[in-house]
């Protein structure tokens, strides 16, 4: 009986390989890693940026499609192709997000990045375009101006040493982000706002470790292991720290209801048709993806600007000749527009580390892709950095002149795309664009900074790309 059971087993087993390999053939024309390249890959201890340098090293070995397939389970393909990008990306039609990515709604939130719902995604996309426009930015510059003055003095206070930009950017963007779309002032809550960064990075190094194994990637199964119990803890004390404000923000509306023209973005929220929970899972979403988001760009853009001495002295020209020498005056919206040069310098730091360095996108319906079928349940991987460095000449060089007028036209189409392309765009990227630029022109109008010799970058892809050893830099006081 047993005998009979293990060939009807092997039967069975042998039926479902055969009828995935050839569900999915079509993969086969595509070059990629073995199989024994992806066991080991899988199964051998490895840090966040050893699989960063690895989906990385992928393009550059294999080129703009890549697949990432053992037989018989379903295939991904890493690609930077163009014709991928047009196909999906910039397709009205609607393409799900990958299972694993599903894993980050336990920290954000079910928010629009990681949304599934194709109609409810829709209803709530639409309503926070119409709030993230020019009037939002204008009407809220003075909080970029708020905690400028702190990013000021804590920089002041840390003159003529090496200072983590990382470290210090992230308080500095989740305060912004906080301020903006909660309306509070976190900035002197040092403790509280401590356990919330721990919390996400304990999180992080929890979810990179379950999508990394085959095992852990099973809810049943991880939920048996000890790290259950931290995820869980992490991603409780994430959501009481966003929505212990909501709650107080809510009830001191209800008490005194703002009865003026401006109204911030939780009068914003709560005049929409969003309920409570709704409201809750999207700020999750903003605050985690808005503060991260710009702190990267910032810090990346002024590590590199420390290497580039030139290059702070036009950002300083440009913003003088736009607001004067007043160490007082701050720029307004309408100034920040001026600033080409200081844009250019933002869109080249994205160029070259761009904040979400993949894209992750799930076919749920057989798709034609460059004059070939490609089957359902198919994930795609988007690799950003790499349409960024096969591109563009001399990739790895810092040149912000690349996105002068006269120069920008010759960038093929659809290779720039550092907030994604087509309708599930980056919703807050006009907004991260003004912050980043106002960050670097204050901070370039005060201080002139300085690399520290012999560090080099160890790049890391926690979902938001990061540096593992830091972005360490020297502050010196700018002598006018």
């Amino acid at each position: 009986m047993f005998w009979i059971l293990f060939a009807i087993l092997i039967f069975i087993v042998t039926l479902y390989y055969f009828y995935q390999v050839n569900k999915y053939k079509i993969i086969d024309d595509y070059p990629g890693p073995s199989a024994l390249e992806l066991f080991k890959f899988m199964l051998l201890p490895k840090s966040t940026a050893d699989s960063y340098k690895y989906f990385v090293s992928l393009n550059k070995k294999h080129g703009a499609v890549v697949k990432i397939w053992l037989k018989p389970f379903k295939p991904t393909l890493l690609v930077s192709d163009g014709k991928f990008i047009k196909s999906i990306l910039l397709s009205r039609e609607y393409f799900n997000k990958p299972s694993y990515l599903a894993l980050m709604e336990a920290l954000m939130g079910y928010g629009l990045p990681i949304m599934t719902d194709i109609n409810l995604w829709k209803q709530e996309r639409k309503t926070f375009s119409h709030i993230f426009n020019n009037q939002f930015i204008i009407d809220y510059t003075s909080t970029f101006k708020r905690h400028a003055v702190n990013l000021y003095e804590s920089i002041n206070e840390n003159l003529n040493q090496p200072i983590d930009l990382q470290m210090l950017l992230l308080r500095y963007g989740l305060n912004i982000v906080y301020d903006l779309l909660l309306n509070e002032d976190i900035s002197k809550q040092d403790n509280r706002v401590n356990r919330y960064i721990k919390s996400m990075k304990t999180f992080f190094e929890v979810y990179f470790d379950r999508i990394n194994s085959p095992l852990k990637i099973n809810d049943k199964i991880f939920k048996l292991t000890n790290n259950y119990n931290i995820w869980r803890k992490s991603s409780d004390e994430t959501k009481e720290f966003i929505e212990s404000t909501l709650k107080r923000v809510i009830k001191l509306k209800k008490e005194s209801p703002n009865k003026s023209d401006q109204k911030d973005f939780i009068d914003l929220l709560l005049e929409s048709d969003l309920s409570y929970e709704r409201i809750l899972e999207q700020l999750r979403t903003l605050v985690v993806a808005g503060a991260d988001t710009v702190s990267s760009a910032t810090g990346f853009a002024l590590y590199k600007l420390a290497k580039h001495p030139e290059l702070q002295e036009k950002i300083y020209q440009e913003y003088i000749s736009i607001l004067g020498m007043d160490k007082n005056v701050f720029a307004e919206f309408r100034d920040i527009q001026q600033m080409t040069f200081t844009e250019c310098v933002v869109k080249e730091t994205l160029r070259l580390f761009p904040p979400g360095p993949f894209i992750f996108r799930t076919l749920i319906n057989p798709t034609e892709i460059d004059g070939k079928i490609f089957p359902a349940n198919i994930d795609i991987i988007f690799s950003i950095i790499d349409s960024h460095y096969s591109n563009f000449d001399n990739p790895t060089e810092f040149k912000p002149e690349r996105f002068f007028p006269e120069n920008a036209c010759n960038i093929p189409a659809n290779a720039y795309l550092p907030f994604s392309l087509g309708p599930r765009d980056c919703i807050g990227k006009t907004v991260a664009i003004v912050e980043v630029k106002f960050s670097l022109s204050y901070i370039i109008r005060h201080f002139t900074l300085h690399p520290i010799s012999n560090h080099e970058i160890n790049l890391s892809g926690e979902i938001i790309l990061t540096s593992k050893n830091g972005l360490p830099v020297i502050f010196r006081k700018r002598m006018d």
